[in-house]
This record gives C-alpha cells, sequence and structure tokens, in this order.
C-alpha cells in the first residue's frame, strides 16, 4: 500500500511529510475539539534523518468527527504495555492525555509546595 506522505526523492533517499508538532484544542464547554497536525517535509537518506527546514502543512480536523475510528494498524504494540494500540480510538486518546495531564499537573504542583516548603523551613510530606 502506497503512503502519500512518502515519496522516493533518489535511490536510498525519501521525503516523509512528518507531523512535527500536534495540538488537540478541547473545548470544555461543549465536549467537542480539534486536532491540529502541523507537518513538513523531512528527507531519510538510508535510515539517517536530515531534518528540513520550511513552512509547516497544516490539517485540522474536528475531533467529534473521528472520536470513534482507531488509526493504528492491527498489531501495532505499545512499547511499554504491550496493549495492542489498533484498539484505541481517538476519543480514548482524548482521555489518556486529559489523564495525563492531570497527573502531569498535579506532580509539579506538589514539587512547587515541596520547594516553597522547603525555603520557609517546614518539611512536607
Amino acid at each position: 500500500m502506497s503512503n502519500a506522505r512518502i515519496r522516493a526523492v533518489a535511490p536510498g533517499v525519501t521525503a516523509e511529510m512528518i507531523a512535527e508538532q500536534i495540538h488537540l484544542i478541547y473545548q470544555p464547554s461543549t465536549g467537542e475539539g480539534t486536532v491540529s497536525f502541523q507537518a513538513r517535509e523531512s528527507l531519510f537518506v538510508g535510515s539517517a534523518y536530515e531534518p528540513l527546514n520550511g513552512n509547516f502543512n497544516v490539517l485540522d480536523k474536528n475531533v467529534q468527527d473521528i472520536a470513534t475510528r482507531c488509526f493504528a494498524d492491527e498489531g501495532v504494540i505499545d512499547p511499554v504495555t504491550g496493549v495492542d494500540l489498533s484498539k484505541v480510538s481517538t476519543g480514548g486518546v482524548e482521555l489518556i492525555l486529559k489523564a495525563a495531564y492531570d497527573k502531569l499537573f498535579n506532580e509539579q504542583a506538589a514539587l512547587v509546595a515541596a520547594a516553597l516548603a522547603a525555603q520557609s523551613g517546614h518539611a512536607t510530606v
């Protein structure tokens, strides 16, 4: 199967459109959102990555329009947990990102609180 993101430039050289930035914009008042992929072409010479400069190509999609879709190919496995990612929907990814933000925010808040307590001479548990 061909992939429109990848094109042959010369023998052993391919150009690949890579989304370097992905923004999920969530609207809590409606539960809707958009996902925006900012991609630009990069070269691979053999297996060596050769970044290019240039303008981003932007692809925007409404999250609610793709929430039920699973995008990983059958058998693509999470390298840490072993979970089959072909069974994770876009809605599931959104929930994972929300949970990640919640945990990371609270970890950072705890570090800041501990640092402030240490500065004032009071230890926290």
